[in-house]
């Protein structure tokens, strides 16, 4: 069922269902005002022939006479001849005026209803004392009978029925078809909205958007319109999230596979030669299983490597939560000389320094990867590398500047090694191929921003930019 069906339907039963009911409550008061007219009219009547100049005339004459001008000024002149009229006089039909219906009532006071062959008549009797004489104390009982047919108010109903029925009928009609007019006008534009979701649907093109046409004037029809296409739009980037995924994830299992085959075929080559050959000099078995031992920490460093970048890829906001830098990189300083047996690294960091809302294990290995990084690949001895970090704030962001006395990277690889499992030429060109990759991996994941550079210590300047959420100078 259409939806211009639905409402033009709706719209018909309604106005059918008002129409019944007003003409119903039309009909009724109409009857009642008729009724109420024919007991004005009977009460005029009465009290026109009961006046007192009038009544004696008519009781002296014997007939019904116009009353003197003037005797009675707040009564017309003249009683309506066309009403009945007849008067009692001790309980004696004392005269009448032609048309009066042959009806017998009692003398009681007041109104009533009357049927004869048929026909309907309301009575109205009205009962007076007159005196006899002027001095006498004993009265004459006078009944003052006056009638009308109630058959009209039966005709006048009777042709307001028909009439007030053909035009409901010709109302209920035009509003029908004036609704279905205007509810074809009023759909128009969903209709267009319809066309354009199914080219697109069609096309399946996303980049596709519904035009905002200007012929739309209904704002529901206008925010539907932004609607769809805000629709639109996060299907677009969640097919196109999704097929970046996917692309992703084939290059990764590729690039994997050849990474861990890589040390995983030395080590085989290196213990079946340990097998075979057992009567190798001790010097040669100790360079064999150095050799094994070193692919399998690369084999390890890998995994852990993926195994990091795999839950950077599924964090979510629930796991950020306030985190104050410098202890945090004043830990992992200390850490990597350690581990490493030496080196200089410099923190400056500004007073009070900034907290921000993150990650604080995406964080760790934001700096613990950083720090390795230079350590890695900066071509010095451990004893002798300087690093140099630097923090700042700039308005609502905080940019840390590392620098070392390396080798640095070169221009054109600058970004290349920012990509997972690529390398650079050099020293660069060793290792598992993720350090960076996880240091851009976290840096994305907090919103920031990252950018290798040449350092003026003569090796590689890293700088990354995060948004600042919480400013301690701010409380």
């Amino acid at each position: 069922m259409s939806f211009r069906f639905l409402i033009t339907s709706l719209v018909f039963f309604v106005v059918t269902l008002i129409v019944i009911l007003s003409g119903t409550v039309i009909d009724k008061l109409t009857e009642t005002d008729l009724r109420k007219q024919i007991d004005a009219r009977l009460s005029w009547q009465v009290e026109a022939v009961s006046s007192e100049g009038t009544l004696s005339t008519i009781l002296n004459l014997r007939r019904f006479v116009q009353r003197p001008i003037g005797t009675n000024p707040s009564l017309d002149n003249l009683f309506d001849v066309q009403i009945p009229t007849r008067i009692y006089l001790n309980n004696e039909l004392f005269i009448y005026t032609d048309g009066f219906p042959q009806i017998v009532t009692t003398a009681s006071n007041g109104y009533s209803d009357v049927s004869l062959e048929g026909q309907e008549w309301r009575v109205l009797t009205k009962t007076l004392q007159i005196p006899k004489g002027r001095r006498t104390t004993t009265f004459d009982q006078l009944g003052i009978q006056v009638a009308m047919s109630r058959d009209f108010i039966s005709t006048t109903m009777q042709d307001f029925r028909k009439r007030f029925i053909s035009v409901g009928v010709v109302s209920v009609l035009l509003s029908t078809l004036v609704t279905w007019v205007l509810c074809g006008a009023l759909l128009r534009p969903l209709r267009r909205l319809q066309d354009y979701a199914e080219n697109v649907n069609d096309s399946s093109d996303l980049s596709v958007r519904i035009p905002e046409d200007s012929l739309y004037s209904l704002s529901e029809v206008r925010i539907l319109n932004k609607s769809l296409n805000s629709m639109i739009s996060r299907l677009e980037f969640s097919s196109t999230r999704t097929e970046k995924a996917l692309e992703t994830s084939r290059g990764f299992a590729s690039n994997l596979a050849h990474e861990l085959r890589t040390p995983l075929t030395s080590m085989k080559m290196n213990l079946e030669l340990l097998e075979r050959h057992g009567e190798l000099p001790v010097d040669e078995r100790r360079n064999i299983l150095n050799e094994v031992i070193t692919q399998q920490d690369r084999l390890f460093s890998t995994l852990e490597s993926l195994r990091l970048l795999a839950r950077g890829d599924l964090s979510e906001v629930s796991v950020f939560e306030e985190v104050d830098l410098a202890p945090l990189v004043n830990e992992l300083s200390a850490r990597q000389i350690s581990n490493h047996g030496g080196g200089d690294i410099d923190i400056q960091f500004p007073n009070p320094p900034p907290l921000i809302f993150g990650w604080r294990e995406g964080l760790t290995v934001l700096f613990n990867n950083l720090l390795e990084n230079a350590y890695a690949h900066s071509n010095v001895p451990s004893e002798q590398l300087e690093i140099l970090i630097d923090v700042s704030v700039e308005e609502k962001w905080v940019r840390f500047t590392v620098d070392d006395n390396g080798v640095g990277v070169k221009k054109h690889e600058r970004k290349i090694v920012l990509e997972r499992f690529k390398r650079g030429s050099g020293n660069y060109g060793q290792g598992s191929g993720l350090g960076l990759s996880l240091v851009s991996q976290q840096v994305e994941i907090h919103s920031g921003t990252i950018q290798i550079m040449e350092s003026s210590m003569g090796g590689a300047r890293v700088e990354i930019a995060l948004p600042i959420i919480i400013d301690p100078e701010s409380d």
